[in-house]
């Protein structure tokens, strides 16, 4: 019992609601006595008034009876009379001990009139209405004394019934002052402990809304409302805090924003200059040189091992001859080349000097280039994570802008030999054959003049050998100081069909229709050189008129290219053995993977077509 009692004032401490809760009970309580208590005493004087009227009644029928037995004419009307009376009488009694208590005053009354009746006052009536004078004369001597105590019988009744009543009021007047006690405190504890305590919540956080965090609120307690002011406190507290550290956090957001933004920068200008067509050597150290300003950095060099071959050899970098000494002589190139492979927070924790791998060490390297990058720390700092993330990444631009110079050089090599193959090619088929053709009629001419014949003829045809192969000359200098600049293809073979027009003497008529297709450079390098060889030989040997090229493309992406004229034509299966044109061009379309066909008619013309799928074209169809 101890134990509920100290958990329900534990209750009544800790929550405002059981508080409210306990108090509407109250209320609730002393209503539902009120109505009770009404009620039951409502019930209690039930009838009081209609045993008044009886008791009335009773003293209007003793008179009666009375009356009709001193009247001869009436006395057989009193029988009836005493029989009405005795039956109200006992209704009288039956009410008063049903209401009353056995030993109350109106019950002790009403049990003497009722003996006084039984007893004295019915037989004495029953004796008068007989016609015995002396029962007469005692009853109408005897009838106003029992009619007094019939009133006082009515008199206590009343004195009960506004006993009852008095107490009926008293009672209501004491639960109502009850209830408005109860009521009065109930509402000054909602205002103490919910109305005010809500409106200081209301206005904190009216003014923690305009700005300002120094408002406390007051109601701390343990009930519900001061939980939730401790909990707004605390939050106010909290967002203080947070306020007043807002302005170095926005400081130093800006700060770290403004750090990877010149990163970004950093790198965008580092990939942008590795990325040149132009690049050297000379701008791979110029953009290290830019990388060792903007993160404070000590000096770098890339070594570079050839084939995996050791040692390494340096191709570019600005250590000093101490600093190279220092480096290189405290570790071989093995050493330097198995710290490249582990990370760049590690090597700064242990070391001044951290390792970049360059190639196949790091991401996007080639098989055949491999090397490191070691970079000097000023002052021996740590390295930040930062920092390490944009070396690595210079790294890597590093390693492929190596690789992409070197991939030129291959590409530039094979170009320069491959031209060269075809110079010699070209000048074999041609200046060769013709210098072959010139040292016969050399020979002939010798054997001529040691017989003493006449050698005009041999002269002659010496002079017209060394006239064509004098143009044949001039031809493959014209061919090979041909270039394709960056106005590209269509103005290369503009140029080629106005130098060609003059050349002939009428216009080159020209459909180009390859708008759309794209062409390599050695493709292109190719076509023109076939279209120039085949209006060379227009202008050698067709005496034509009217000269066209055409250029078509079909929906397979197939181009061809067609030469005509109306000249005077040819046999081809005669083709004079000075004359290498038509071999030189079959040449390049087999190294266009193409066909070129040759219609000539005597006397009509010539028909050279050359039909290939570009590479691009052909490597989408495999």
């Amino acid at each position: 019992m101890k134990r509920f009692l100290l958990s329900i004032s534990q209750s009544l401490h800790d929550s405002v609601l059981v508080r409210l809760g306990l108090a509407m009970g109250i209320l609730a309580l002393l209503s539902f006595a009120s109505i009770v208590i009404s009620t039951v005493i409502a019930e209690n004087i039930s009838g009081q008034a209609s045993a008044i009227n009886v008791s009335g009644s009773l003293r209007m029928m003793s008179f009666r009876t009375l009356s009709e037995i001193q009247q001869v004419e009436k006395r057989h009307l009193a029988l009836d009379t005493i029989e009405q009376f005795e039956r109200r009488l006992h209704g009288l009694d039956r009410f008063i001990l049903t209401k009353a208590a056995g030993n109350s005053v109106s019950a002790e009354a009403i049990r003497v009139v009722t003996e006084r009746w039984t007893e004295h006052i019915r037989p004495l009536a029953r004796a008068a209405i007989e016609g015995q004078s002396d029962a007469q004369i005692q009853m109408a001597q005897d009838i106003p004394a029992f009619v007094a105590q019939i009133d006082q019988v009515v008199r206590l009744i009343e004195e009960d019934l506004e006993q009852k009543i008095r107490w009926l009021r008293a009672t209501q007047f004491v639960l109502l002052a009850i209830i408005i006690l109860v009521s009065l405190i109930t509402t000054w504890m909602l205002r103490q402990q919910l109305v005010q305590p809500l409106a200081q919540l209301l206005k904190a956080a009216k003014s923690v809304s305009q700005g300002s965090f120094t408002v406390r609120v007051q109601h701390v307690s343990s009930d519900e409302l001061g939980q939730l002011g401790r909990a707004f406190n605390s939050m106010v507290a909290e967002i203080a805090n947070m306020y007043a550290h807002l302005e170095d956090k926005v400081d130093e957001k800006t700060r770290e924003l403004t750090r990877s933004n010149q990163s970004f920068e950093l790198l965008y200008r580092t990939s942008q200059q590795l990325s040149a067509s132009d690049l050297t050597l000379d701008k791979v150290q110029a953009v290290l040189h830019d990388i060792e300003e903007a993160l404070e950095l000590g000096h770098s060099m890339i070594c570079i091992s050839e084939n995996g071959q050791l040692p390494a050899h340096p191709v570019i970098g600005n250590f000093s001859t101490a600093e190279q000494h220092a480096w290189c002589g405290q570790q071989d190139c093995g050493q330097c080349f198995a710290r490249a492979e582990l990370s760049l927070n590690s090597q700064a924790e242990s070391q001044p000097v951290i390792v970049v791998p360059i190639g196949s060490s790091g991401v996007g390297g080639s098989d055949n280039l491999r090397g490191t990058l070691p970079i000097f720390l000023k002052n021996d700092t740590p390295l930040p994570r930062e920092k390490a993330r944009i070396i690595e990444t210079v790294g890597h631009h590093v390693s492929n802008a190596l690789a992409n110079m070197r991939r030129a050089e291959e590409k530039h090599r094979l170009a320069v030999l491959e031209e060269r193959s075809v110079i010699a090619r070209e000048l074999h088929d041609s200046i060769a054959q013709s210098l072959s053709y010139l040292k016969i009629q050399v020979a002939r001419l010798e054997l001529s003049i040691d017989q003493g014949r006449d050698a005009r003829a041999i002269a002659d045809e010496l002079k017209s050998g060394l006239n064509a192969a004098y143009r044949e000359l001039r031809e493959l200098i014209t061919t090979f100081r041909l270039r394709i600049d960056e106005r590209g293809f269509n103005a290369a073979l503009q140029e080629t069909i106005s130098e060609f027009s003059e050349k002939l003497g009428f216009p080159v008529q020209l459909s180009n229709n390859l708008s759309g297709i794209a062409l390599s450079a050695n493709e292109e390098m190719h076509v023109i050189r076939i279209i120039r060889e085949g209006l060379s030989n227009i202008e050698r040997h067709a005496d034509a008129s009217t000269a066209r090229v055409d250029i078509a493309v079909d929906a397979e992406h197939t181009v061809c290219v067609r030469i005509s004229d109306d000249g005077r034509g040819f046999d081809p299966a005669q083709t004079p053995t000075d004359h290498f044109g038509t071999s030189i061009m079959r040449d390049r379309s087999l190294i266009l993977k193409g066909t070129l066909d040759i219609q000539s008619t005597p006397s009509i013309g010539t028909t050279i077509t050359l039909c290939f799928l570009p590479q691009k074209y052909s490597h989408a169809t495999q």
